[in-house]
């Protein structure tokens, strides 16, 4: 089942917008100025790039299953959702470290460093003020993680964000989920509908912890501390309300 969320319109809509509709160029990450050969290379997609200094994967089944091979990886199994390649954030690393007084119940607590994500893209169009657009995307736990988060969504922003730091981002999406994704292995789809302010061009996906932010432990056998995500299939299309 779809996750719908953000503002929903209750209505037919019918896409517009360039050839095929969608704004966002390379969604699938199919077209890669070279395969990925190791970690942190989001920027090989063509049109991809990251919103902070943490950087993405792009995962391709020439790359070694050791890192960011298909369907195997560093991260877990995982075939495409679309296509022949995709993406990956880590949403959240549960940066602990240990609680003298917790006891054995909770032997950690936060530590100093927050780490996230944030594959970031130009759209092919500015959109259009008080036009009405619907985004979806496709994410999947990664098998190894150990957290599950909610408040997975996307932002489409007037200006490129370019953050000097590794932290979460502190703007508010258009469309998030509150939904804790807490299943491994499985793609889900995020989809939901907004009106445009009329100058956004960029799309940043990831965790939004000012919007929503929960969290779940689902740890087996040895705790890698983080959630990780893998992402494919990101569509933002112009759509046209139509009866009441």
């Amino acid at each position: 089942m779809p996750l719908l969320v953000g503002l929903m319109l209750p209505s037919v809509v019918c896409a517009q917008g360039p050839p095929g509709g969608n704004l966002v160029p390379n969604g699938s990450f199919e077209q890669a100025a070279k395969g990925p050969n190791t970690f942190d290379q989001i920027g090989f997609a063509e049109g991809w790039g990251n919103a902070t200094l943490a950087q993405p994967e792009l995962f391709d089944r020439q790359a070694s299953a050791k890192t960011v091979g298909i369907p195997e990886n560093t991260y877990g199994t995982m075939a495409p959702q679309d296509g022949e390649r995709y993406a990956g954030f880590m949403a959240w690393k549960d940066d602990q470290r240990r609680d003298y007084e917790g006891g054995a119940r909770d032997p950690f607590k936060p530590g100093w460093n927050a780490y996230s994500e944030y594959p970031e893209v130009e759209l092919l169009q500015t959109l259009e003020e008080g036009a009405t657009y619907e985004i979806s995307f496709h994410v999947a736990l990664a098998q190894n993680s150990d957290r599950a988060v909610a408040g997975i969504g996307a932002l489409v922003s007037p200006l490129k964000l370019a953050y000097p730091n590794r932290g979460f981002l502190k703007e508010r999406p258009q469309v998030v989920t509150e939904e804790i994704l807490a299943e491994r292995g499985k793609w889900m789809e995020i989809k939901g509908t907004f009106r445009a302010d009329g100058d956004e061009r960029f799309l940043v996906i990831g965790l939004y912890p000012t919007a929503v932010f929960e969290t779940r432990r689902i740890t087996e056998g040895a705790d890698n501390q983080y959630a990780y995500y893998y992402l494919d299939n990101i569509v933002l299309r112009k759509i046209d309300p139509v009866g009441p």
